[in-house]
């Protein structure tokens, strides 16, 4: 089910709290019955420098989702990100992590900071796999405040609470399309020689693995030299450019086209069955 992520607008902050206590419910089935109290409302949300996210299933449609993040001294703090029950497990809470965290970098923040649970699978190690690494309590003002509140619900009875910590890119920032088109130009400038043997195979372009590992591209397929009985009904292998970790890596366009070029060859030259030493040899690694 695809994610559109978008600015919360009025229509929507009705529902940012009914969002909240319906995913909170589902920590009942760990801790069980628990009053964490009434959600923030839409005031106290406003009230804090940042901006609010939603997710939706189609274009148009109501708010499945939401991010909040508070902006403090040049740092972004997660503070919510929700996701109704009936919704879950369809890339929602992704969407919105890694829109938020592209919506920070945009924003001018370092590094984005949290505070979850350890041990609960959609907490710290599904952060875990977004990037974010447990770091020491911080000993600011804004921080402190956020321990504060934590003891005073005695939030710890529950489990050991963590903070988190992702640095953010401080590379270029270039939407989806824009990128894709690059990707489509440094395509058509390869050699014809290079790109005429490529048999059943598409070029994708995608944000970021799903499993958060950092990668340029990926040949996903079977190698040319390993294909044997390869049929005409095998569905296309894929090579994939990934937006983010190019973005992250580069200042310039011209830079951008450089290593979009250099990962192009790289994951083509996978496809003709030369392995990554070969490949670091002949300067395309």
């Amino acid at each position: 089910m695809p994610s559109h992520v978008r600015p919360a607008t009025d229509a929507d902050l009705d529902v940012l709290a009914s969002i909240e206590a319906a995913a909170d419910a589902a920590f009942s089935d760990v801790f069980g019955r628990v009053d964490w109290g009434a959600p923030p409302s839409v005031r106290e949300r406003l009230s804090e420098p940042g901006f609010i996210l939603v997710a939706t299933e189609a274009e148009d449609g109501p708010a499945v989702g939401f991010a909040h993040v508070i902006e403090h001294d040049g740092v972004a703090h997660l503070e919510q990100l929700s996701v109704l029950p009936a919704h879950g497990r369809r890339g929602h809470g992704r969407a919105l992590l890694n829109a938020a965290l592209d919506e920070a970098a945009d924003r001018g923040a370092t590094r984005m900071t949290l505070r979850t649970y350890a041990d609960i699978p959609w907490n710290a190690p599904f952060y875990a796999s977004a990037g974010f690494e447990e770091r020491p309590d911080p000993d600011d003002d804004f921080h402190a405040g956020l321990l504060a509140a934590e003891v005073r619900l005695d939030l710890a009875k529950h489990g050991r609470r963590v903070h988190m910590e992702r640095r953010l890119p401080r590379g270029m920032r270039m939407d989806a399309e824009a990128f894709e088109a690059l990707v489509i130009d440094e395509l058509d400038r390869l050699p014809d020689d290079m790109v005429d043997g490529l048999e059943n195979v598409v070029f994708v372009v995608e944000d970021e693995p799903e499993d958060g590992e950092d990668l340029f591209g990926l040949y996903d397929g079977l190698a040319l030299t390993e294909r044997g009985q390869y049929g005409m009904a095998e569905l296309p292998d894929r090579i994939i450019v990934y937006r983010r970790a190019h973005l992250a890596a580069c200042e310039t366009e011209g830079e951008l086209r450089e290593e979009i070029h250099t990962t192009l060859v790289h994951e083509i030259g996978h496809y003709y069955g030369i392995d990554d030493r070969q490949l670091h040899e002949l300067g395309w690694a």
